[in-house]
């Protein structure tokens, strides 16, 4: 399919027949709907909140596993556009007073346009792999000091307290998104949406061309395609979910301080994505919301202890998961384990070096 007479949009997004493989997707996503009307039944206020702040983060990872799971781009500032969404929400409502759509819309449009100023400059100069990766680390260290130094509209090191949260009217009445069962159904019905329509989008036509560019970009353009412009448009849609993300936390949480843009979460996020599968959609989700429960329960005991146990994790997904987590994989870990120098008998190791020698 060349872009040389693309017509209508319907031939990019046409959805193939639906297969045997696309069964476990389907059943995930209606497993997940089901949890997320019957949790709010069950769990106590406390614990509600503890885990629609890990799905905010699973919006976050959905939005990196788009980049780079399914266009190749790898950044190691992602988080930038996290905390522009949350800060354009928190500067919009809680410093200037204008309603929570309208500091939705700010954080998004401040993302969204920062996603195309910088990708215009790089991708369109045909800025690729670490290059790009360096660039956007950059981009986050600057927003982290203008969120520091910026004092008079970003408060500076405490940040922004007392941000309201999320309503909006329908004709005289106003539904109110801000109690922790309201809030959840709002965070689990964005992620739901995002999660099946990027699902949908993947598995049509317009997903191979993704495929396409991130295995081979050369070959790609050599067909006809405009690659610098579909890895623009990808890079600006994954910023626009980012900043939506931003802007759930800051309205759920109340206030944002500029760790929003820490490098470590950014960090974070990658791991996400590497363990939960690169373009498998709801992996990294899955793999966001776990590890941040489980971040948040070793910080409760050492503050010290996480960074510790992430720098583990990322080692061991190099080392044994490269490809991400799967059901099936735990054989080809194994397999590797046993590959490992230590993992052999010493007595064979020893005939092993005398043979060499």
């Amino acid at each position: 399919m060349s872009e040389k007479h693309p017509g209508s949009l319907r031939p990019w997004f046409s959805q193939p027949p639906f297969g045997r493989k696309d069964v476990a997707p389907l059943l995930m996503w209606g497993a997940a709907l089901a949890a997320a009307v019957i949790v709010p039944f069950v769990a106590s206020p406390w614990l509600l909140s503890t885990v629609r702040d890990a799905l905010v983060m699973g919006l976050l990872a959905l939005s990196y596993d788009l980049l780079w799971g399914r266009a190749g781009i790898l950044t190691l500032g992602h988080t930038t556009f996290l905390g522009l969404g949350a800060y354009g929400f928190a500067i919009a409502t809680a410093q200037f007073g204008h309603a929570p759509v309208t500091g939705l819309a700010t954080g998004v449009f401040c993302a969204a346009a920062v996603a195309a100023v910088v990708g215009y400059f790089l991708l369109f100069a045909g800025v690729r792999l670490h290059f790009f990766a360096i660039i956007s680390l950059a981009v986050l260290i600057v927003a982290q000091q203008l969120a520091v130094s910026w004092q008079s509209v970003t408060g500076g090191d405490t940040g922004i307290l007392g941000i309201p949260g999320l309503s909006f009217g329908v004709g005289s009445h106003t539904f109110e998104l801000g109690g922790p069962r309201a809030s959840w159904y709002a965070v689990a019905t964005v992620l739901l949406a995002a999660t099946g329509l990027i699902w949908l989008v993947c598995r049509s036509r317009y997903g191979k061309v993704l495929d396409a560019i991130a295995t081979n970009e050369w070959r790609a353009k050599a067909c006809g395609y405009h690659t610098s412009f579909h890895l623009l448009l990808v890079f600006v849609v994954s910023a626009v979910l980012a900043a939506i993300a931003g802007v759930l936390m800051a309205a759920c949480s109340g206030v944002v301080a500029p760790d929003v843009f820490s490098t470590l979460l950014a960090t974070e996020v990658i791991l996400w994505v590497a363990i939960g599968g690169r373009g498998r959609t709801g992996g990294p989700v899955v793999a966001a919301v776990v590890l941040t429960l489980l971040r948040q329960t070793v910080s409760s005991y050492s503050t010290d202890g996480w960074p510790l146990i992430l720098g583990g994790l990322f080692l061991g997904c190099i080392l044994f998961m490269p490809n991400g987590l799967r059901l099936h994989g735990w054989v080809d870990v194994a397999r590797r384990v046993a590959r490992m120098p230590w993992s052999r008998p010493l007595v064979h190791r020893a005939g092993h070096a005398q043979e060499e020698r």
